[in-house]
This record gives structure tokens, sequence and C-alpha cells, in this order.
């Protein structure tokens, strides 16, 4: 009799026991729900911030490409203007110079000339000053394309550090569904 009732009372315990355990696991579980939820959500964002750097990055690096070659084509064809307009222009003090030794004699005609190669030494001096300031807006254009190039540098820095929030996110994720699935086999036994 008395052990019928210790055995009564260690059923009794046990049940009380096994109760209280369902009703940890049962929170724990529901515990683990939400984070793995709160996680899902959080890493669904930090994707989406990625997918949005990502395109940010590629508009990026196709304006700079255009920019480059903007460039680039302004330089060249810069450059070859500069450098026919200063052989035209050798060549016209070439030409000035033989047709000023040929009117040496003719005193009139030399200060005719003189004041021609004025006028035109002044728009000479006037085409070369165009083509430097022609010149000094390419030079800005590569520097701002320079520029466009550290920005997107920056960016393609941000997306690695989005990409390393997003595998935590996804480690964390991954660990709480480790422990979803040990409480369910732990109940399951």
């Amino acid at each position: 009799m008395a052990d019928e009732k210790k055995i009564r009372e260690i059923y009794g315990v046990k049940s009380v026991l096994d109760e209280a355990a369902e009703r940890i696991e049962a929170t724990w579980r529901e515990k683990l729900l939400r984070e793995t939820g709160d996680l899902r959500t959080e890493n669904a964002l930090l994707r989406a911030q990625l997918d949005e750097f990502n395109r940010k990055l590629v508009e990026a690096r196709d304006r700079n490409e255009r920019l480059e070659a903007d460039g680039n084509e302004r330089v060249a064809f810069i450059e070859e203007k500069f450098e026919l307009d200063t052989a035209s222009i050798e060549l016209e003090n070439n030409e000035l110079h033989a047709a000023s030794v040929r009117y040496l004699a003719d005193a009139r005609e030399l200060s005719r000339q003189v004041v021609q190669l004025h006028a035109e030494a002044e728009a000479m001096s006037d085409e070369i000053e165009r083509l430097r300031v022609e010149r000094d807006a390419a030079l800005k254009a590569q520097a701002e394309l320079s520029d466009a190039l550290l920005a997107q540098r920056d960016l393609t820095a941000e997306v690695a550090a989005l990409k390393d929030r997003l595998a935590v996110a996804e480690q964390r994720a991954a660990v709480a569904e480790a422990k979803v699935e040990v409480m369910t086999q732990m109940k399951g036994e």
C-alpha cells in the first residue's frame, strides 16, 4: 500500500514535470519561431538593400563608362585639333616670313604685311587660348570621371559590407532553425 502510494506520487510528480517540460518546450519553440521570422524579415530587407545597391552600382558603372568614353573622345579630338592648328600656324608663320623677306625692299608693302601679320598673330593667339580652354575642359571632365570612379569604389565597399551583414543574418537564421529542429526532435523522443 505504501509502495502504491509512492508510485502514485512519483507518477503525479512525473506528469507535473512532463507538463512543465511541454510548456517550456512550447514557449521556447514559439520564441524560436518568432526569432526565425524576425531573422527572415531582416534577411529579406538586407537582400532588398543589396539588390538596390547592386542596381546603383551598375548604373554608376554605366555612367562612368559613358563619361570615360566621352572624355576620351573629347581629349583625342582636342589633341588632334591642337596638333593640326599648331602645324597650320607654323606653316602660316613660315609662309609669312618668306613673304616678308620677298617684300623687304618695298616699305609700304612691308608695313601692310606687318599689320596683317600682327592681326593674324592675335588671331592665332586667340585660337591657341581657345584650344587651351577646350583642353582644360577636357581635363576637368577627366577629373570628374576620376571622382565618379572613386564613388563607384565606395559603392562597391558598401555592397561588400551588406553582403557580410547578409551572411551573418543567414547564419543566425540557420542556427535558429537548427534550434527549432533540435527542439522538435527532443519533443518527438
